[in-house]
């Protein structure tokens, strides 16, 4: 019998544990819009309804609010948000299965009190019936407002598989990546319920690539991305890193140095998820100063932040979205430390090709002033010299409308796990090769390593340690560390670029740091909590 009991109890405790819909677990926010992918269910809220879990909630409130209303009940209960601007309410979503009722054109005001301020709204699609309820909160005794928002809100509901709007990989990033909390934008491309493809699978590991780039050296996406390349590359290196016209390392650059001191120009292109590949550019800009480089040319900028970067010496989270990436971040600063002038190249002009924009934007840099010099840091095939199946790239065009031939250097086609840290390889022993043949004057393999000490340089650096144990009261299991400059950081709070972002587990080990001489704040947030601890830090000489 005491066995009956505790079963009962069991039972009665999953059931109280199941409350609300049971497929309520699915829901899926993206700007706004509510999916859920076993219920075939869209709706479209306002921008300003924060949803929130319905965990939150006690079903016994629910009861109380809807016991008097007939049709639906609180296991029907699938989603729950709530405003915070005016006019300030509460939102209740119910579902339940239509068994043989007509469906509705549109959603229906069924009931309005006064009394309380609520209304409720119910619409009848061909498999299910929803319920709309909706309360006044504080000082809002309008329920014209509400009325208006509800009617807006039932009418956008859809549970026809055949109509529903496609949620993609892109709309997701694009209602995310604003979002300086890194960990919370990769678990929304992670969760997101997108049809599962090829083409999707592709998408996403793209934009997780991107988001993890921001706070790691992203080898966790580079390994994935480049193993099979490795492969069909291995026996073209054996036999090409046995050339004696390779140049590495030190040699590498110093014959990047002297073939820049022969043109106006310098190319140098990346992969946009690869952070070691602004190490190489921070690399680079000391050289090219030396030979005469006064001017810096950037893809990645917004319209007019080159401008505002000119003016205060650093670049902000406005300033482009890969700029946020630390590396990039002190690219910027380098550049700026060394007195060269950004420019942003991105060509704004939506009736010209793209390419031609962009080439027509460096050209004027140079017709400024026959001194001028550029260093143009570009994405991918932008930088090959030639006319492809696809079209004239930037280079191709700047090459026409200058008659300047540039130094292109491409850091992004050839991989491979050398023993040197840079392979500078003449693109005339490689173009004989598939997928090589690509009009650049030269290729390199990048295989630095991302770190302080490579992007911040290695003098008058300080080792920082901090014991993790001062925060295992925060309970969570990976917290993301960003480290700003703290007079970056006073003005622009985490709308800065930080110095340093990675992340650490409280797996007991202590965490290291090296920063220069200054003052720092150190950020850290969780994927649940946009701010879980700040503090301050001084670094002495």
């Amino acid at each position: 019998m005491r066995k009956l009991f505790i079963l009962l109890g069991v039972i009665l405790f999953v059931v109280s544990c199941q409350s609300y819909h049971p497929l309520s677990k699915y829901n899926y926010y993206n700007q706004s819009r509510l999916y859920n992918e076993p219920l075939s269910l869209q709706v479209q809220y306002f921008g300003d309804v924060k949803m929130k879990s319905l965990k939150e909630l006690r079903s016994k409130d629910i009861k109380r609010k809807i016991d008097h209303f007939e049709g639906f009940k609180v296991r029907n209960l699938v989603s729950y948000g709530a405003t915070n601007v005016n006019p300030e309410y509460k939102v209740y979503l119910f579902l339940k299965e239509n068994h043989g009722n007509n469906p509705d054109t549109k959603g229906k005001l069924i009931a309005k009190d006064t009394a309380s301020n609520t209304v409720l709204f119910k619409k009848v699609t061909p498999d299910k019936i929803a319920y709309l309820y909706m309360e006044a909160e504080k000082l809002n005794n309008n329920l014209g407002s509400l009325i208006t928002d509800g009617e807006s809100i039932i009418n956008s509901l859809t549970t026809d598989s055949d109509v529903k709007e496609k949620l993609t990989y892109a709309k997701i990033f694009n209602a995310v990546k604003d979002s300086p909390n890194y960990l919370k934008a990769k678990e929304e491309i992670i969760m997101a319920p997108v049809e599962k493809t090829d083409a999707n699978e592709w998408m996403q590991f793209q934009y997780l690539a991107t988001i993890n780039s921001l706070f790691s050296d992203n080898q966790e996406y580079i390994e994935q991305f480049e193993s099979k390349r490795k492969k069909q590359l291995k026996p073209i290196l054996d036999t090409l890193l046995q050339n004696p016209g390779i140049k590495i390392n030190k040699e590498a650059i110093d014959t990047i140095s002297q073939m820049a001191s022969n043109t106006r120009v310098v190319m140098l292109n990346e992969n946009h998820w690869y952070p070691k590949h602004r190490v190489l550019a921070v690399k680079l800009l000391e050289e090219l100063k030396q030979v005469g480089y006064t001017h810096l040319a950037l893809e990645a900028l917004n319209q007019n932040q080159d401008r505002k970067i000119n003016q205060r010496g650093y670049p902000t989270f406005n300033s482009g979205y890969y700029i946020r990436e630390p590396n990039f971040g002190q690219f910027i600063r380098k550049a700026k430390e060394l007195g060269f002038v950004l420019v942003g190249y991105e060509n704004q002009n939506q009736d010209i090709n793209r390419e031609l924009g962009q080439a027509q934007n460096i050209a004027q840099v140079l017709e400024q002033n026959p001194d001028h010099k550029v260093f143009v840091y570009a994405g991918l095939d932008h930088i090959i010299e030639e006319e492809i199946k696809s079209g004239k790239r930037m280079a191709a065009y700047f090459k026409e409308l200058t008659g300047i031939d540039p130094l292109t250097i491409n850091q992004a086609d050839i991989i491979g796990n050398t023993q040197s840290e840079l392979t500078l390889v003449p693109s005339s022993q490689v173009n004989s090769y598939k997928k090589l043949d690509k009009a650049v004057d030269y290729f390199i393999i990048n295989n630095l390593e991302v770190s302080t000490l490579n992007s911040l340089g290695k003098e008058n650096l300080r080792k920082v340690t901090i014991n993790p144990q001062r925060f295992a009261a925060l309970e969570t299991e990976k917290i993301l560390i960003k480290i700003y400059k703290k007079s970056e950081y006073d003005i622009y709070k985490t709308q800065s670029v930080p110095i340093q972002a990675t992340l650490r587990t409280d797996s007991g080990n202590n965490w290291m740091f090296y920063l220069p001489k200054g003052n720092f704040t150190f950020h850290l947030s969780s994927l649940d909590n946009d701010e879980i601890h700040i503090f301050h830090k001084t670094i002495e000489k």
